[in-house]
């Protein structure tokens, strides 16, 4: 069988633009973490599956958390979101996200430790194929 590892100095296949070693091919994360590219493909003991991901309005603050529960493969996801300026810090939210993922019965959850993008909603919060008006760090 083919060796499918990234090379540590090679570009993340995540599409990053960060070399794999300071990415999706860290070995500081925590054993629970899953990132994306470099996962094992899921199976039906790993439903309901669920996904956590923050959004900013740039790389270094977090004011959206979205939590997303997939019931099984293909379905379409279950989502909570949560909007506050000290999101990281904010307890009532990382209770609320928990109680969501238990309430949802997650036995897997995927994440990753970057905020990946702009929390404003393309098609919501400004047209579909533009760069959000309001966070010019995530313009292109």
């Amino acid at each position: 069988m083919p060796s499918e590892r990234v090379p540590r100095n090679a570009p993340c296949p995540c599409g990053s633009g960060r070399k794999s070693k300071h990415c999706c091919g860290r070995t500081d994360s925590a054993p629970t973490t899953i990132n994306a590219p470099l996962f094992p493909r899921t199976s039906s003991a790993d439903y309901p599956l669920a996904t956590v991901v923050r959004y900013g309005p740039d790389d270094r603050t977090a004011t959206k958390l979205v939590a997303a529960v997939f019931q099984y493969d293909g379905a379409e996801p279950v989502l909570a979101r949560w909007v506050a300026t000290d999101l990281d810090t904010n307890k009532r939210i990382q209770e609320e996200c928990a109680a969501f993922l238990k309430e949802h019965k997650a036995k897997r959850v995927v994440t990753v430790p970057e905020i990946l993008g702009c929390p404003h909603e393309e098609g919501e919060d400004f047209p579909k194929g533009a760069d959000c008006p309001f966070c010019p760090f995530w313009r292109g």
